[in-house]
């Protein structure tokens, strides 16, 4: 979980913010806190079974009325405020451990991960088909998140890109206790963001292991619930979603086929949130 130091100095207070994001433990030193605080809102505070290789290091101060910012030494960016600096931090820190588990032969697929009653579900959708807030609900009901935005697959395992849910706007249009609980969430640009084990109180763990179900969000007409599809039209679905990165397209492939032949595989009609709720709890028990 993300920890953080401070140490007064003569005219502010200087912080290290210390988290990991996959393979990598990131330290980030902030000459006046500013942007550590900026940035907390990005950092996600799940516990990860993998165990860090790597190291990342940022180091930002103040230059004048600009933040400048530093990667193990080297400058790499400017910024106008503690919020753009903080962006900037994240977005390396995320590129660089995406790449390193490219190198390791894991794929990133756009798409939720959730926990229900002990089965691994894996939703994938086009964007706007509820992924997010299907994912939050479930967690109100008991439910263990895993992830909204990206999932890592390697023989036949997945695993959640740590980061947290983000609410996107309207939040007027979302069910009560959906707008209730984004109102009172730190914002990451126009989203929401939250972190189940610190605005939830959940124990938030991401997990190595097999997929149970794979369920496509598919917006056409058609009957509610669960309805079963074949492994086939699933790959295809999945392959809309995929960001191979530096691997070749076939072992992406490789990976997704993987993932498909040990998992059932379903189409939900994305529509009404409580009753599609219902059919995942119903999927899983």
């Amino acid at each position: 979980m993300p920890g953080a130091t401070a140490r007064r100095g003569t005219h502010s207070i200087a912080a290290e913010l210390s988290y990991q994001l996959l393979w990598h433990r990131v330290t980030v030193a902030d000459g006046g806190g500013e942007v550590i605080a900026a940035l907390r809102g990005a950092v996600a505070t799940a516990r990860q079974e993998i165990t860090p290789s790597r190291a990342q290091r940022y180091d930002a101060s103040l230059d004048g009325d600009r933040y400048a910012i530093a990667q193990e030494g080297d400058a790499f960016a400017v910024a106008e405020t503690p919020e753009l600096a903080a962006e900037a931090i994240a977005g390396r820190a995320r590129r660089r451990a995406l790449e390193l588990a490219a190198l390791k032969g894991w794929v990133r697929l756009r798409g939720a991960l959730v926990e229900v009653a002990g089965k691994r579900i894996l939703l994938v959708g086009p964007p706007g088909s509820g992924k997010t807030v299907l994912v939050v609900r479930l967690a109100l009901r008991g439910g263990a998140p895993q992830g909204d935005e990206s999932v890592l697959l390697r023989e036949g395992v997945a695993l959640a890109v740590p980061t947290p849910l983000l609410l996107e706007e309207p939040v007027g249009s979302a069910p009560a206790d959906i707008a209730a609980l984004a109102g009172r969430l730190p914002r990451l640009g126009a989203r929401a963001a939250l972190d189940p084990a610190r605005d939830l109180g959940m124990q938030w763990r991401l997990n190595v292991a097999p997929l149970d179900h794979i369920v496509v969000l598919d917006r056409r007409p058609g009957r509610r619930g669960c309805l079963p599809c074949t492994p086939a039209e699933a790959l295809t679905e999945l392959a809309g979603g995929l960001d191979a990165g530096v691997l070749p397209r076939f072992v992406a492939r490789q990976a997704l086929a993987a993932a498909v032949r040990g998992a059932a595989c379903h189409r939900l009609r994305a529509g009404e949130l409580e009753a599609m709720e219902d059919a995942l709890v119903a999927l899983a028990c």
